[in-house]
């Protein structure tokens, strides 16, 4: 084989191996980005009960939460684990698996929501508590990882019920809304 072929495979092998490196480090920031806009996404079409909830026990303000260690404040008040956190933990585990994000390289995911909580009504029907409210909500997420800070954002409304929720993690239903202010230790 003449030099000039040996040049031309050896620059072949280099142009595919760059291109190569070049598209998987593409689609890992496209799919890291993608997590950041799904996270604030799912906030707002599909909040949990239990937090919508919690919203409304703690009341309008600002949520922070940080996805990896499960802590959470409201207003920077800390507050018990919001299930959110848990939720996303796993589905984050488990997309980054299906993509070969390596988990070790990130770093940082948090939530921060600005809960805007109005119109609560709290009814009875045939011996049994019913509430629901407004919810409106602006999220950021961030994720950091080994190469830089991915960020989301998202605006929306929701209209939820939460009662069962409610009761399951505070107890019963108050006559009145809102209810006594929460003892936050």
């Amino acid at each position: 084989m003449s030099v000039m072929g040996i040049f031309r495979q050896l620059r072949h092998r280099l142009y595919n191996r760059t291109r190569t490196f070049f598209t998987d480090a593409s689609m890992r920031r496209k799919v890291i980005q993608d997590f950041a806009n799904v996270f604030c996404q799912r906030v707002i079409d599909l909040p949990s009960g239990y937090d919508l909830a919690s919203f409304a026990h703690y009341g309008s303000g600002r949520y922070s939460l940080n996805i990896l260690t499960g802590e959470c404040s409201h207003n920077g008040i800390p507050i018990p684990k919001l299930e959110t956190c848990a939720v996303y933990d796993e589905w984050l585990r488990t997309q980054s698996g299906k993509h070969g994000v390596e988990e070790n390289k990130i770093y940082e995911v948090r939530l921060d929501i600005e809960v805007d909580v109005r119109n609560v009504n709290l009814r009875s029907s045939y011996g049994h508590r019913f509430a629901d409210a407004h919810f409106f909500f602006d999220c950021h997420s961030a994720i950091r990882t080994d190469e830089k800070a991915y960020r989301g954002h998202m605006a929306g409304e929701k209209k939820g019920e939460f009662d069962w929720y409610y009761e399951k993690l505070y107890g019963q239903l108050p006559e009145v809304w809102p209810p006594h202010s929460p003892k936050l230790t």
